[in-house]
């Protein structure tokens, strides 16, 4: 999948400022959980695939919802000014920041609650301007933001810009369907649970029949990765870590996998440096650096 050598990868998503709580279980119904940690990040995975390819030295802006001028809104602006992430969302005092909390528990399960007042009108909306001369278009497509999802894939396909599309679990809309099917530069990507590896494969197999894309990634986790093309199957492993969390692995695998191609590696390289960068991602704290390219580049020898 050739991409424009010089141009910046964009990255569309909602911005918002991730509250994360760590429980050691999850209730039942009617019952409560200690919460034994709280941290912060962002959300969604748009950013943080922005963030990980700035780590990587490639160009990148984020096209995101507008923040507020508040305190949230200012965390927010830091986190990316200190991963030297360019984005062209702005800050208003008359908007409140969006925020969602991600808790997980001992088992690394996850659940969240999203608080995004005006984000998909906003999103609707946004100027797409800098898709024009991108190298490499990203935008999650989650069933809440499919509106502006579609929007962004059809004038990718309007600049002929190949489009890596993150549905992050959601199944495949009508709306996303037919926005995308067909375009000879479309790759799709999703997961499926640690509990469902075997069947990524099958899933996979399935988007290509619906999509015709070029390709289609799905993530398991700790039984890393699958691709499949019209011609090729690929899987790749998941690097042995110590497992801190798991916010935004999919997005760090993202980041790994758009740098890798807009380079012009092979999908099974391209896949090896993204399996990389989501395992170490999960290995470091939420205020840790980004991993740089020679840490990755690092990590992938160990499989030989």
């Amino acid at each position: 999948m050739a991409a424009r050598a010089h141009g910046p990868i964009v990255c569309v998503s909602y911005l918002a400022l991730a509250e994360l709580w760590s429980v050691p279980l999850f209730p039942v119904a009617n019952h409560g959980a200690e919460v034994r940690a709280t941290e912060q990040s962002i959300a969604a995975d748009g950013p943080m695939a922005a963030a990980v390819l700035a780590a990587l030295h490639a160009p990148t802006t984020l096209v995101a919802n507008t923040i507020g001028d508040d305190r949230e809104g200012r965390t927010v602006r830091t986190w990316l000014q200190h991963r030297n992430v360019t984005t062209t969302a702005m800050s208003a005092t008359s908007v409140t920041t969006p925020w969602i909390v991600v808790i997980a528990d001992g088992h690394h399960t996850r659940t969240w609650f999203a608080h995004l007042p005006g984000v998909v009108e906003q999103l609707a909306a946004v100027d797409l301007s800098p898709i024009a001369t991108a190298s490499f278009v990203y935008v999650d497509a989650y069933q809440l933001i499919e509106t502006a999802a579609v929007r962004v894939i059809e004038a990718t396909r309007a600049a002929q810009v190949p489009v890596l599309v993150n549905l992050g679990g959601s199944p495949l809309s009508d709306g996303i369907r037919s926005a995308a099917a067909g375009y000879e530069k479309l790759l799709i990507q999703t997961n499926v649970d640690d509990s469902a590896h075997a069947e990524a494969f099958t899933v996979a197999r399935s988007l290509l029949a619906e999509t015709a894309a070029a390709w289609v990634v799905v993530t398991a986790g700790a039984f890393g990765a699958v691709a499949v093309s019209g011609t090729e199957e690929i899987a790749v492993p998941a690097f042995p870590v110590n497992v801190r969390h798991t916010h935004c692995a999919g997005a760090a695998f993202s980041g790994g996998l758009l740098y890798g191609l807009r380079s012009g590696w092979s999908m099974e390289r391209s896949m090896l440096l993204a399996s990389a960068s989501g395992a170490l991602r999960c290995a470091r704290d939420h205020g840790a650096p980004l991993p740089t390219l020679a840490e990755l580049t690092l990590l992938t020898t160990t499989l030989g």
